[in-house]
């Protein structure tokens, strides 16, 4: 990668954004790279980090008002060009605190020579207009509406339309464009949750505790999680409320043997190890063996070494002992999925998605939920998840096991708090990011006759 340590803000959010278009590379994962690595003082490292966010959240608005001005379609510039359009359109139209001469300058700085008269020219005639623009409410077609709207593709958003009705789906897509909260999952091998929330008050850091895993805390300001006070130290990991939720309805015990299978990074994987407190067997498998081994050195940081990993295609048959087939107590899996339900954490899911995934990730869902389930003793517990609401990944998946007879799905209720307990929905626990301010997973407790 590029040095980032010289570059401005704007400089980065452009290299970042572009790498995100042109290699579907992970938006999140690019901006932390370059947050442990830029000299921006903390006033620029949050501009970086609002501009590479912002622009892909809202990118099919801001084209939307782009091509207002254009005499082509923003699909038909370069790739430079269309991102800084994109990026100075962002900080005009979302960003009151930027004047917007300094947008437009800055964009036009660093573009190429050639297409510095089409950018000034644009974002000049977009600031002077911003007041008057066509508004997508204009647009007949529904889900072209509210996709330009809110920024989602038109078969997302009759994906949306066909699970919740129009309205509720709307307070999905608007749900989805909000920044969320960090949230972390303390380590109670180190501290308690008190404890950590009036050390971070100490810090004058504002927290307050999650809403529903008695694990969680939320970051009330935007923060990166590497520069929290406690990190270094593994007093906590970072979480989702929906993920940790997941793992109580596995309700993993000491002394049990555990298959947590497609961990990669391995966030589940650590938490069924804490709740194990560290006793027992746990193998951690996963297809990609670099995802993987990014476990290791998450494990030492939070005190909790002592599992296996297993690097493998885990629709095939286990590269494990003979004499441990069919003995697991309880797997997770954790299913590849079209990852609809944690936009708000990874916008270019929005653009980096399409129509045709869903049917081949839910045939790959089947493949590894048959090829799991008879790793799995008998009486023993299968906990099968997405972070996705679609139901041919979910409740078509699932109902294929239980329709062989081997299977049936409990109730996840006793293994929640009280407070939680609301999110089951006919045995499934089903979480959505406008009802419940977290992410939209979706998790079936099954048990093997």
């Amino acid at each position: 990668m590029t040095q980032a340590g010289k570059k401005s803000a704007r400089e980065l959010a452009l290299q970042v954004i572009k790498r995100v278009e042109k290699d579907q590379a992970y938006l999140d994962r690019l901006v932390d790279y370059y947050l442990e690595r830029t000299e921006l003082d903390p006033r620029d490292r949050a501009l970086f980090t609002e501009l590479a966010y912002g622009s892909i959240r809202h990118q099919r608005l801001l084209d939307f008002d782009l091509e207002q001005f254009l005499d082509r379609k923003i699909s038909q510039t370069d790739l430079t060009t269309r991102n800084l359009l994109r990026l100075g359109a962002y900080q005009i139209l979302f960003l009151d605190r930027i004047p917007a001469h300094a947008a437009v300058n800055e964009s036009v700085r660093l573009s190429v020579s050639y297409a510095r008269p089409l950018l000034n020219a644009v974002l000049r005639r977009l600031s002077e207009n911003k007041n008057t623009l066509k508004s997508p409410d204009q647009i007949p077609d529904p889900a072209t509406r509210l996709g330009v709207k809110y920024s989602h593709p038109d078969w997302m958003v009759e994906s949306a339309i066909q699970e919740l009705g129009a309205k509720e789906a709307e307070e999905l897509l608007n749900a989805d464009n909000q920044r969320p909260m960090l949230t972390l999952r303390v380590n109670p091998l180190r501290l308690s949750r008190e404890e950590l929330l009036a050390f971070l008050e100490r810090e004058g850091i504002p927290a307050g505790s999650g809403k529903f895993s008695p694990w969680a805390i939320r970051i009330k300001e935007h923060k990166s999680p590497i520069l929290l006070p406690g990190y270094q130290q593994g007093w906590f990991a970072i979480q989702d409320e929906a993920s940790q939720l997941v793992v109580m309805i596995l309700d993993p015990q000491p002394g049990e043997r555990i298959l947590d299978a497609c961990s990669a990074p391995g966030t589940k994987t650590l938490q069924i190890f804490q709740l194990m407190q560290k006793s027992g067997k746990l193998i951690s498998a996963d297809l990609n063996e670099n995802r993987l081994n990014l476990i290791h050195p998450e494990a030492e940081r939070l005190g909790l070494t002592g599992f296996q990993t297993l690097a493998q295609d885990l629709t095939e048959p286990l590269n494990i002992p003979e004499n441990e087939l069919g003995r697991f107590d309880k797997i997770l899996l954790d299913a590849p999925c079209s990852g609809l339900g944690a936009i708000r954490k990874h916008p270019e899911i929005k653009w980096q998605r399409k129509r045709e995934d869903i049917s081949a990730l839910a045939d790959l869902q089947g493949k590894l939920i048959k090829n799991l389930a008879q790793y799995l003793k008998p009486g023993g517990v299968l906990v099968y998840s997405t972070c996705t609401w679609t139901r041919e990944e979910n409740q078509e998946v699932v109902s294929k096991l239980i329709a062989s007879g081997e299977f049936k799905l409990e109730d996840p209720k006793p293994f929640l708090p009280d407070y939680a307990r609301t999110l089951v929905n006919d045995k499934i626990l089903q979480t959505w990011p406008h009802r419940d301010s977290i992410d939209a997973f979706r998790a079936f407790r099954l048990r093997r006759k």
